[in-house]
């Protein structure tokens, strides 16, 4: 974790019962990345449901990036467990629920905050299995974990899906990533809301922006060759955002919180979107032909 996320962290650090007597599976619930990189939105998420009460259970694909984010869970006294599963398969969500029931007696909350993106265009040569394991992870894991899950969920259950503004915000491209992150945004979200209603089941999405989490750091060397991470930092802090400065994953995870907990008891079928502004930016307001030339001009073009 750098320093300036555990200061932020310290700062902005909550304790309350929101999520007493409840438990949470996190999906995508592990932290990766080296040991001095910020944390990720999924480890977050899980941090606030237990220090506000809850009881979590994080699954990741991976042992190590879940014992991370239980790790500072367990020093601050938290409850949680880790689950490892791969989401792309049926056996493995189901699993995972069964192993929440099994510990906790049911689920009040599940957040599918995982994501996977590294598949090219789905008619690009050699990709179409690529294409097929991001969808799986990312758009079709939702609807599996959803119906594994609501069985065992009492009404006021919450399930919160996690979205990206590469997909819902940007252009989308025939790259696997940002369509299966758009279906979160507007396709999943509502049918499952729709879905689950006559439940008492409410399911809301949060859209995240360009946030600096471990993710963000780990492709730094991709999307600015050259330059420095402080340098990155900066760039995406004052550019990734129509309020020039920088959201981390506590942002979204705060805002995941609240859709998790009973405050929005009668929110349903809804997209967050935490991204600074990021939505309100257009190739206008920066490009030099457009509204950036106000920096050099004393009146707009005509």
């Amino acid at each position: 974790m750098s320093q300036t996320t555990i200061e932020r962290q310290a700062k902005t650090e909550t304790r309350g019962d929101r999520f007493t007597g409840k438990a949470a599976l996190v999906v995508g619930g592990g932290w990766g990345g080296p040991d001095d990189y910020a944390i990720g939105i999924g480890g977050a998420i899980c941090e606030i449901f237990a220090r506000e009460g809850g009881k979590v259970a994080v699954l990741d694909i991976l042992d190590e990036n879940a014992e991370r984010t239980l790790r500072p869970i367990k020093k601050q006294g938290g409850e949680g467990f880790k689950i490892v599963a791969d989401t792309a398969k049926d056996a493995d969500c189901k699993r995972a629920v069964d192993e929440v029931v099994k510990r906790y007696g049911k689920i009040d909350i599940l957040i599918n905050n995982v994501g996977v993106g590294t598949a090219g265009a789905a008619y690009d040569a050699g990709s179409q299995d690529a294409w097929d394991r991001v969808m799986d992870v990312n758009f079709r894991g939702q609807f599996v974990m959803a119906k594994e899950a609501v069985p065992h969920m009492p009404r006021g259950g919450a399930i919160v899906n996690v979205g990206s503004v590469f997909g819902s915000t940007d252009p989308i491209s025939a790259t696997a990533y940002p369509v299966s992150k758009g279906a979160v945004s507007y396709v999943s979200t509502r049918a499952l809301a729709i879905e689950y209603a006559p439940k008492g089941i409410r399911v809301n999405c949060v859209t995240a922006g360009y946030v600096w989490n471990a993710v963000t750091q780990l492709v730094s060397d991709r999307q600015a060759p050259g330059k420095s991470m402080d340098d990155y930092r900066k760039g995406r802090a004052e550019m990734l955002n129509a309020l020039a400065s920088e959201g981390d994953a506590w942002d979204v995870a705060r805002a995941v919180a609240f859709f998790a907990s009973d405050e929005t008891r009668w929110i349903t079928g809804q997209d967050l979107v935490v991204d600074g502004g990021y939505a309100l930016l257009s190739v206008f307001e920066v490009s030099p032909f457009g509204r950036a030339l106000r920096q050099t001009a004393s009146a707009p073009g005509r």
